[in-house]
């Protein structure tokens, strides 16, 4: 499945029994990333997941190594999973040339359109998870296959965001990064507050 590139609180529909991920897989050779970070489940239990996601061959040779706070490779997190950086598919000379069917009944709009498709395909991943996170508190990590951090990002939601949207069914959707930074003792307060709301409302 190609995630789009639209609303980022859709559910993902990573299977939680796949551990490797590649949107075309077998068109192109790869190298395997691996993924790091925090779920919450629908009961507001948090769970630290692992994935590996296969980038064209070529992406640890353009892709430095940053700290977390840094994205790096990394575009943004969302709901669903990760989207890196297309530009880098350009640094790498990625040649979208054997790739094209220039099937015009699955893309009406032509060679631009299966382009795109392509685009997304490769750089975005629905990864397991029911509310993916991604704050200074529980940071998204992307390493590289000698284990290194090439990409982090901390400005999705918190945990405390994940849980307002649930409880809330969506009418409350913030991240609370500030509130998390800032007043910590008010923020797990709150954290406690909608944890209890959560299990009142049975998950």
């Amino acid at each position: 499945m190609v995630k789009r590139a639209g609303n980022g609180l859709q559910i993902s529909t990573a299977s939680p029994n796949v551990q490797v991920f590649n949107n075309f897989p077998g068109l192109y050779p790869t190298e395997d990333w691996v993924a790091r970070y925090w779920d919450m489940e629908p009961s507001g239990d948090l769970v630290s997941r692992e994935a590996v996601i296969q980038l064209p061959l070529g992406w640890t040779r353009v892709c430095v190594p940053v700290v977390i706070g840094y994205p790096g490779c990394i575009q943004w997190v969302r709901r669903w999973g990760v989207a890196l950086y297309p530009s880098i598919l350009g640094d790498i000379g990625f040649n979208f040339d054997p790739l094209l069917t220039h099937d015009a009944g699955r893309f009406p709009g032509g060679d631009d359109a299966e382009l795109l498709h392509l685009v997304l395909g490769i750089t975005q991943f629905d990864l397991p998870g029911h509310f993916i996170i991604a704050s200074e508190e529980h940071p998204f990590l992307l390493h590289d296959p000698d284990g290194i951090i090439k990409g982090t990002y901390t400005q999705w939601r918190t945990y405390l965001g994940a849980l307002a949207f649930l409880v809330t069914g969506g009418e409350v959707n913030a991240g609370f990064m500030r509130l998390a930074d800032e007043a910590k003792a008010t923020y797990q307060e709150a954290v406690g507050y909608l944890q209890e709301a959560l299990r009142k409302q049975g998950g």
